[in-house]
């Protein structure tokens, strides 16, 4: 279209429809937008909210969400929307929220802020009624001038306190796993389940019987009780993501039971679950505190810590004590905190250089929850796709032995300079080696005697071998 101007100029107009890029911007990315609401939002909380148009502000943590992308007649411009549950320490919300372009990169466990004008009944949602969720709200920001988010990836302890939790109470409802897959799942109302994550495994793609395409990830769960598997999928996959191996705790509120064709019972998790990540109460620090022992434990291999104890005084200091294993034991048991160091006199039962190698698990490392083996220095992650460095596995030395005891295969310690100190070389070159020098190396070693220099922490939780003198 060409203009003409009083002045007889001309110039040519772009035709469009009167919007900036910056409003374009705003509505098809609303948690980029600048956000100065010109009225003013009462802030509440969500046990607080009560069905009326009013404009106020909220914020809770995703405990539930699901992700569609379809036409919607009430909003013809989104591409889709989230069903997602959102709970505070006192009550629940159920919310629908329309994106125009791309979903929210929502995940399980993240706060969010929600600005509305308009709050309904519990019965107006589409989400299955839930017993703890009594209000909906209906949310498309970008297009509604008066709907707003902002998500909290990190936000410390707020709205970590499980439903229905009073302080020096019991909470209502909390059973082992062990006791709900040998039958609390049947019959019962409100059940609840406090695990830890054990593994998280690589995403799959399977073809469902309507011959659509899925994505799948299966975790595996645990307490003092028993474990299980537990499948999480599409949108949610994301948020196993951020999950860490023996330590994220999960509370999961009224799970689902599925039978697999084994016999055998998983978990799975349905409309009205609610999971609470990382949840602020006695029974989750009580199982944090367990499951960090028991990792501890039985971790395959631990990365040797370095500051902690002075090798060369240990070593080579005027001040050097000579330790039977039984000696060793008491000392631990008897105060665990105190830090020391000494020499252990011990003989090599079993070695299982050989061994470990043909099963290709002379090198190996943990990730994801999972054991790493191989037989060179490093490999790549099959979960995550990281690249990881691995370290001897302990367990090619066998159980030792002297006078008074023995240490089980795998349950010391060893730095780097103490493998050299064994082996006469260095680790990296052991992967190098071929079968003839690996067999010769095993026989050198079998029914050694050595001594062994040693130090204790409680943090390690481990004997760590510091060094090694014929």
């Amino acid at each position: 279209m060409c203009v003409v101007l009083s002045n007889g100029q001309t110039f040519e107009t772009i035709p469009g429809d009167g919007f900036t890029n910056e409003e374009l911007s705003d509505a098809l990315h609303p948690l980029n937008r600048q956000w100065n609401p010109e009225r003013e939002y009462e802030e509440l909380e969500i046990g607080d909210l009560v069905p009326c148009p009013k404009a106020v502000t909220f914020i809770g943590r995703i405990v539930n969400f699901s992700t569609i992308w379809n036409y919607n007649q009430k909003e013809p411009k989104a591409a889709g929307w989230h069903y997602l549950i959102l709970k505070n320490n006192t009550a629940a919300i159920s919310i629908k929220l329309y994106f125009a372009v791309k979903a929210y990169p929502l995940r399980l466990g993240h706060a969010l802020s929600v600005w509305t004008a308009f709050i309904s009944n519990a019965t107006k949602s589409e989400i299955t009624i839930i017993p703890s969720v009594l209000v909906h709200a209906s949310l498309f920001p970008g297009r509604v001038a008066s709907d707003h988010i902002m998500i909290h990836a990190n936000s410390g302890r707020i709205c970590r306190v499980p439903l229905d939790y009073h302080r020096g109470q019991s909470l209502q409802g909390l059973m082992t796993l062990n006791s709900y897959i040998s039958g609390g799942y049947d019959g019962t109302i409100d059940a609840k389940i406090l695990v830890c994550v054990k593994s998280i495994g690589a995403k799959k793609r399977i073809t469902t019987k309507n011959r659509t395409e899925r994505e799948l990830v299966e975790i595996f769960i645990f307490d003092h009780t028993g474990e299980v598997r537990w499948t999480l999928w599409e949108g949610l996959i994301e948020s196993a993501k951020e999950w860490l191996p023996g330590k994220t705790i999960l509370l999961i509120s009224n799970p689902g039971y599925q039978m697999l064709p084994s016999g055998k019972g998983c978990l799975r998790l349905q409309c009205s679950t609610l999971v609470d990540v990382d949840p602020d109460f006695p029974d989750a620090n009580w199982l944090k505190k367990y499951a960090e022992d028991l990792t501890k434990r039985e971790s395959l291999c631990l990365e040797f810590p370095e500051g902690i104890w002075d090798v060369e005084a240990a070593e080579y200091g005027l001040y050097r004590t000579l330790y039977t294993l039984a000696e060793v034991d008491e000392w631990v048991r008897s105060d665990p905190r105190q830090l020391f160091t000494g020499y252990i006199n011990v003989t090599i039962l079993e070695v299982s250089l050989m061994l470990y190698h043909r099963r290709s698990m002379l090198m190996c490392t943990e990730c994801c929850g999972d054991p790493v083996y191989a037989n060179t220095a490093t490999t790549i992650c099959k979960n995550c796709s990281k690249s990881l460095t691995l370290y001897l596995n302990p367990k090619v030395i066998g159980n030792l032995l002297d006078e008074t005891g023995c240490i089980a295969a795998g349950k010391l310690l060893w730095s780097e300079r103490a493998w050299e100190q064994l082996l006469g070389r260095t680790v990296g070159s052991l992967t190098e080696m071929g079968i003839e020098d690996i067999r010769w190396l095993e026989q050198r070693l079998s029914f050694l005697r050595m001594h062994l220099v040693f130090g204790w922490e409680e943090s390690v939780g481990r004997l760590a071998v510091l060094g090694m003198r014929m």
